[in-house]
């Protein structure tokens, strides 16, 4: 068997991570890392990073999975089986970094543990096994909340609070009109968009995704009691009783205390909220 044989049944057996298949799917479309980049709003930094499979160089397990599969989504790779083969990759790296414990001897009796040690080690591992149940039920889709990330990100990345206004009517169209205090207040996904509820302390307490024309109306409840967050605000649209009242925030900044009240909605938006005054969404890969 000649040299030129035996090359490329190496590099196959080399391509073992999925971040080398997410590299050689771009190739093959010819694209570079910064194509990738703008089409996926990720700096190539992190994208160069999952390519790697170094995932201990970007901020959180959330973003890992929640990176790649924008990047396959880029590359026209299937997002829902390349997130899975990234959970199993994280949860084979965690495996693999845990420190080997000695075994116990039966025939030394000295070194045998307590009854006491036993049961300790025993209601701690069902401790851990109820956290990692608790945290796999939560992390099931990570597109669904980047949640703990953002929260960080926030304080680095202050947007404009919110200006709320006590006035009870809003000019819309060139003409004055009531705002009625239970008009829906309606979110619409003009692209995939995350969005959270916060509490008076600016806890986030709920949070979904919206897929690109996914509609929510915002229950009475929540409008009393929470503010709108969202990271990506020009690809969410909100109408209070059927009126767009234009975008909440500048682009690609996370923006937070958005009072879900209509006349505060309306208000904010200075008047301007016409029908039909859409954001651009993010490009699809």
């Amino acid at each position: 068997m000649t040299d030129e044989d035996v090359a490329p049944q190496q590099g196959e057996l080399a391509i073992t991570r999925t971040g080398d298949r997410l590299r050689l799917a771009r190739e093959a479309a010819g694209l570079s890392l910064a194509d990738v980049a703008t089409r996926t709003r990720i700096t190539q930094r992190h994208l160069a990073a999952i390519e790697r499979s170094e995932f201990s160089e970007l901020p959180g397990r959330t973003y890992v999975t929640g990176f790649a599969r924008a990047y396959a989504r880029a590359v026209d790779l299937p997002e829902a089986e390349i997130g899975a083969a990234i959970r199993q990759e994280l949860e084979e790296d965690e495996y693999g970094a845990r420190p080997l414990y000695e075994a116990y001897e039966p025939t030394d009796p000295a070194r045998l543990p307590t009854a006491r040690l036993t049961w300790t080690l025993v209601i701690v591992t069902l401790l851990l096994a109820s956290a990692y149940g608790v945290w796999r039920f939560l992390s099931v889709e990570p597109d669904e909340a980047l949640i703990a990330a953002q929260n960080r990100d926030a304080e680095a990345s202050e947007a404009p609070e919110s200006a709320a206004s006590t006035t009870p009517a809003a000019k819309v169209g060139g003409s004055s009109a009531e705002v009625a205090a239970n008009a829906p207040v309606v979110l619409t996904g003009l692209s995939e968009v995350w969005i959270g509820f916060d509490d008076a302390e600016g806890k986030t307490e709920n949070w979904r995704t919206l897929d690109p024309g996914e509609t929510y109306e915002v229950p009475p409840a929540y409008i009393e009691q929470f503010t709108l967050r969202t990271s990506i605000p020009q690809a969410l649209k909100v109408t209070v009783g059927g009126r767009d009242v234009g975008p909440v925030g500048p682009a690609d900044t996370l923006v937070k205390n958005i009072s879900l009240k209509p006349a505060d909605l309306i208000a904010r938006a200075g008047g301007t909220g016409a029908a039909g005054n859409t954001a651009p969404t993010r490009p699809q890969g």
